[in-house]
């Protein structure tokens, strides 16, 4: 079956993400744009993973084939740049080809509904049902498609770069940064440098820029484990911080001049400090509940709300809608800010952060201390995951018994695939089933990093013995 999880649909190349799989994705899609009576372009854009540009081209020969017109990138780009089509072209829709930060023999659809937004659930709900009901898929030759007009060449690569400009501040001087950049081999470098040369920046160097759908066979995620190998070159090479992003650009991360892994949750809390305190922006702020406290905290400090929403940047997305929130992101390395898109954008994020430590003329170090002390936060928060063979019944499983912690437990809550627990002085763990993967995501944010891992530790324990008691032999 075609599940669309938190990221969209995805699955292994050449196993449950092939052609044939693809394309009734597409005609489903031409049977919902037709019935609405939507008389737009779809937007089909991809990214450097195996066989994307393929895999868009099969799509927009089955829209072309329903009569539905397209506009097919010419080029990989990252998945924001997509998103920002939707928007400034008017669709209706847009398509990535895209398994963002999962590994090289995986690949993705993502889906994007008006205004430039990640669909919500009640839309791929809607398209699980039609793909369903799909009996024919109609298909037009791409050459065909091309003559009759239904299928376009598009490339909103400057108006992209322009957008993202567009919300720098005219009044720092970027030149003085000195920056080391991984690409991991995704498609960030395609605009990342070109925003470099527009902000004046000229000290910088670029690693993995090439094009591998390999990903040099290392998880293309900027997580502390991916970009270790930037800590020691981060010292030796006197640069200002080095930064990474994920294959499709939508993630970011940091190591400080000290060869310091910066976690996701200090960039959004650094971010938005900035925000607030040096470009004068007002504005709640809102996380996803595998987030840190530190956020609310500082909302708090500012006079502001912090809105906590489930996993899927979607739910971020629609919350700073709702509550024209100045800022939203996640503990995964994603953010956006209010008058950009609705989407997470590394190549955005990592502009906002140059411009950040430019305009403040500290060393990255010395303003994640300062945020945290303006915050008074000094947690510890870590991240882990499990894997597991089969995901039936687990998550009633883990509703239906508690880990016997280290902290007295308050109280849990169950939503969706998540499970949240609760302690004394606002300490918590989550544990996540991931929409994307055969892994349950596990956090931890307790007052010191010994009980924060002693809590996975007990999650762990709890998630083996469910293992351990299903694969017992039944006589």
């Amino acid at each position: 079956m075609i599940k669309f999880g938190t990221g969209g649909f995805r699955g292994v190349i050449g196993d449950d993400f092939n052609k044939e799989n693809v394309s009734l994705v597409a005609q489903a899609l031409s049977r919902i744009i037709i019935n609405s009576g939507s008389k737009k372009s779809v937007a089909v854009g991809y990214d450097h993973r195996f066989g994307s540009d393929y895999f868009a081209a099969w799509i927009a020969e089955t829209l072309a084939g329903n009569g539905v017109s397209c506009l097919l990138y010419t080029q990989p780009m990252p998945t924001p740049a997509v998103m920002t089509a939707v928007r400034d072209e008017g669709l209706d829709y847009g398509i990535m080809i895209t398994a963002s930060h999962n590994p090289y023999y995986f690949n993705g659809v993502k889906i994007f509904v008006t205004g430039g937004m990640d669909a919500d659930v009640k839309f791929t709900d809607l398209l699980e049902k039609t793909v369903n009901t799909v009996s024919e898929v109609k298909n037009m030759p791409l050459d065909e498609a091309k003559a009759s007009g239904l299928v376009r060449d598009y490339d909103n690569k400057q108006k992209y770069l322009e957008n993202v400009f567009g919300f720098l501040s005219r009044d720092v001087d970027f030149s003085g940064i000195r920056i080391l950049y991984d690409n991991l081999c995704g498609v960030g470098a395609r605009c990342v440098e070109p925003m470099f040369k527009m902000v004046g920046i000229k000290n910088y160097d670029i690693l993995h820029s090439e094009h591998d759908a390999f990903f040099s066979f290392t998880m293309p995620n900027p997580t502390e484990q991916a970009m270790s190998p930037l800590k020691e070159k981060v010292k030796t090479g006197a640069y200002d911080f080095a930064m990474a992003t994920d294959s499709d650009s939508d993630r970011l991360g940091i190591i400080d001049e000290k060869g310091n892994y910066v976690s996701s949750n200090d960039i959004l809390a650094c971010l938005y400090y900035y925000l607030v305190k040096y470009r004068n922006m007002k504005g709640d702020a809102v996380k996803n509940c595998a987030t840190s406290m530190i956020l609310d905290k500082l909302a708090e400090k500012f006079g502001y709300a912090c809105h906590e929403v489930d996993v899927g940047f979607k739910n971020i997305s629609a919350a700073i809608k709702r509550y024209d929130a100045l800022i939203g992101g996640e503990s995964s390395g994603g953010l956006t800010v209010r008058g950009y898109i609705y989407g997470k954008d590394s190549v955005f994020s990592s502009m906002l952060f140059i411009e950040m430590v430019a305009a403040m003329k500290k060393p990255v170090s010395e303003i994640v201390e300062e945020v945290r002390k303006f915050a008074e936060y000094g947690y510890c928060c870590i991240e882990d995951e499990i894997r597991f063979d089969s995901e039936e019944g687990l998550i009633e499983f883990l509703s239906a018994h508690t880990p016997r912690f280290v902290k007295p437990l308050l109280r849990h809550e169950c939503c969706n695939r998540n499970i949240k627990y609760y302690f004394e002085n606002g300490c918590w763990a989550l544990i996540r089933l991931s929409g994307t993967e055969p892994v349950f995501r596990v956090f931890a944010e307790c007052e010191n990093s010994a009980e924060c891992a002693a809590t996975v530790e007990k999650l762990r324990e709890l998630i083996n013995s469910r293992s351990s008691e299903s694969n017992k032999v039944v006589v």
